[in-house]
């Protein structure tokens, strides 16, 4: 991804990555890391998301088919391509 960023003159500007799982059909998106080597991140998910799975997890984010976000926010999963957008557009707005 950085080096996306530097072709595409958008240094520092990728806040998620939206993949498919290894276990099909679920996607997941992950945080951005602020560099290559290190665990921080740009912009981590919402921190009342994290350390919550399935439908706890969709009934507070509002999202359905919310699958987890690890307790530190880095990394999250969710059933459908769809959720996993909807979980980075509502994380950009916390």
């Amino acid at each position: 991804m950085f080096e996306l960023e530097e072709e595409h003159g958008i240094p520092g500007k990728i806040l998620y990555i939206l993949y498919p799982d290894s276990t099909p059909p679920a996607y997941r998106i992950q945080a951005m890391p602020i560099s290559v080597d290190s665990f921080n991140n740009r912009k981590p998910l919402p921190e009342a998301w994290r350390g919550r799975r399935d439908d706890e997890l969709s009934a507070i984010s509002g999202i359905p088919g919310c699958i987890f976000v690890h307790a530190a926010g880095f990394i999250g999963g969710n059933k459908s391509f769809e959720g996993a957008l909807r979980m980075a557009k509502e994380a950009l707005d916390t």
